[in-house]
């Protein structure tokens, strides 16, 4: 006798019903995890030169065929990142410090080219007093030469007109 497995056909009212009473009562199970690097079943392909060049490129094995643990190198990795930060700040900050030494410098030539140029420019004046003051000594010598050479041509005697003497 053949078992005849016997179809019923119930409406969408019967499958929901049936969905209904499926339980998925039980624990939640973490799926167990598969390293293909360490299947035994897969080393011979693993061991062939193409797929070793391929995982050395890959970071997945190192120059030895060792499989590299990157759980394990994942602490050095975060260490030598952080070096690369520590340093980029610290050449960061030596780059803002010297522009900033650069720009106190450049300031600092400025006031003295500043300063040179105001005490050049108070010596011009000084000099240009100093010419003045001895022009206009020398105009007044001359002015009062030419008038007491006047007077004594005028009175060659070196005397004065007496009115009525």
């Amino acid at each position: 006798m053949s078992a005849h497995i016997r179809v019923t056909r119930q409406g969408k009212a019967g499958s929901s019903e049936r969905e209904r009473g499926f339980s998925l009562s039980s624990a939640p199970a973490p799926l167990p995890s598969y390293d293909s690097l360490r299947d035994g079943n897969l080393r011979q392909y693993f061991e062939t030169s193409s797929v070793q060049r391929l995982l050395q490129k890959g970071g997945w094995v190192d120059k030895g065929g060792r499989i590299v643990d990157l759980d394990k190198f994942k602490g050095k990795l975060n260490i030598i990142e952080q070096e690369f930060k520590y340093a980029e700040k610290t050449e960061f900050w030596r780059l803002k410090e010297e522009e900033e030494m650069r720009r106190a410098i450049q300031m600092k030539r400025e006031r003295a080219l500043m300063e040179a140029k105001r005490r050049d420019r108070a010596r011009r004046i000084k000099e240009e007093n100093s010419i003045r003051k001895s022009l206009i000594s020398a105009v007044r010598n001359q002015a009062a030469h030419d008038i007491a050479k006047t007077s004594v041509d005028l009175h060659p005697e070196g005397g004065y007109d007496s009115v009525g003497g």
